[in-house]
């Protein structure tokens, strides 16, 4: 089975990546109950709702219909989403049972995200079974302390190992919290020894302050290294952005672009049947503040523009999720400004390590593309302009 892409759509996909397929998402919140309390969670009203087997067939199938209708996508991914997705396991073994036997009439691959804690031997054994139809993807922070700081529940209790021998292509997710920031380093390089394969993003809504932002630098230097020590490995996501920075001098400004696929690629379906452009607008996040999909114009980039950030040379390559911006500012354009500067130091530091592979003529863990060397090469001047200890956001490179 072809390793799961997440993002079927962004223009600045991983250049460590193939070219990712047009794969239409369609995400079921099959339980909005979840098992855990994690510190960096994001979702403030669960409940114990959960969707029926009636409900989710009709959309899936209505989904595979969209797809059939439509020439840009290639097939349908399918995720089940919480709350823990596992809490509605009944649910995820009719579907993917109907779904073989019916069998549905385009190219489909479920997929979940799951705490990986309601894992017993019997469900492990079905999902050892049934491994060529559904993917899970298992969220990982680190350390027993780090894993119980965060997430209230020990590392131990997780049995790791079955994720990664039955999906061995599907990378581990690790959310970067202030707790867990300063294990950074010493976690992903004990993941790479276990073999596992890593994306890692900082945690949203958490006020980033100088003392993380010099951290995060000392953990990104010390990752340098170790890659440079051991050629053979992928580096984390973290080093590897395509750095399209924009000219301080050019008239020619970067536009602010959506980074995913919502309500275009992708559409979330609420327990009760309801389209959302993406969880994140969703009730279980947002309460009586969600939305339907069917009120904004998810094609118009417009709607994520934030003026802040008009002049800043960062803008193509500082991911925004306009869910977030609207759960925690109102507005789906204004970014949370307190990261700006964290952003800085990934690219800076991506910067370094980039130009490290070049010069070591490292062909194998680069992409071919000559344009990407030529804005790699175009970018590291502006960010050295760009001083970490005194600029201050919009970074202007000049």
């Amino acid at each position: 089975m072809k390793e799961i892409s997440k993002s079927v759509d962004t223009p600045h996909c991983d250049p460590w990546q193939s070219e990712p397929e047009t794969r239409r998402t369609c995400m079921l919140l099959i339980s909005l109950s979840c098992n855990l309390n994690c510190t960096y969670c994001y979702e403030e009203f669960k409940c114990n709702k959960k969707m029926t087997f009636e409900t989710a067939k009709e959309i899936i199938l209505k989904e595979c219909e969209i797809v059939k209708a439509d020439s840009k996508f290639s097939g349908l991914e399918i995720d089940l989403m919480g709350g823990e997705p596992m809490t509605n396991l009944p649910l995820i073994k009719q579907l993917v049972k109907w779904a073989r036997e019916l069998p549905l009439p385009v190219p489909y691959i479920f997929f979940m995200t799951t705490n990986g804690t309601l894992f017993d031997e019997d469900a492990k054994a079905w999902f050892r079974a049934n491994a060529d139809t559904i993917c899970a993807s298992v969220s990982y922070d680190g350390s027993e302390d780090m894993q119980k700081a965060n997430r209230g529940v020990a590392a131990s209790a997780i049995d790791y190992e079955f994720f990664h021998d039955t999906w061995p292509f599907q990378p581990f997710h690790v959310t970067i919290s202030k707790q867990s920031l300063r294990h950074l380093s010493e976690n992903i390089i004990s993941m790479h020894e276990k073999g596992w394969k890593i994306n890692a993003a900082l945690a949203s809504g958490i006020d980033w302050n100088n003392d993380d932002v010099t951290e995060l630098t000392h953990q990104l230097e010390a990752l340098r290294v170790f890659y440079l020590a051991n050629p053979q490995l992928k580096p984390i996501n973290l080093l590897t952005p395509p750095l399209l920075v924009q000219k301080p001098d050019t008239t020619e400004l970067f536009k602010q672009e959506k980074f995913c696929g919502c309500g275009v690629y992708m559409q979330t379906y609420d327990v009760d049947g309801k389209a959302y452009g993406c969880h994140m607008f969703t009730p279980i996040v947002l309460g009586a503040r969600a939305f339907e999909a069917s009120t904004v114009d998810w094609r118009c980039d417009d709607s994520v523009v934030d003026p802040f950030c008009g002049p800043c040379v960062l803008k193509r390559v500082c991911h925004t999720c306009s869910g977030f911006n609207y759960k925690y500012r109102g507005s789906l354009a204004i970014r949370d400004h307190r990261a700006c500067r964290m952003i800085l130091v990934e690219m800076k530091a991506a910067a370094a390590l980039q130009l490290d592979y070049l010069a070591d003529n490292r062909q194998s863990l680069l992409p071919k593309d000559v344009m990407y060397a030529k804005a790699l090469l175009e970018a590291v001047p502006v960010l050295d302009r760009i001083d970490l200890d005194t600029a201050q956001a919009p970074f202007t490179g000049k």
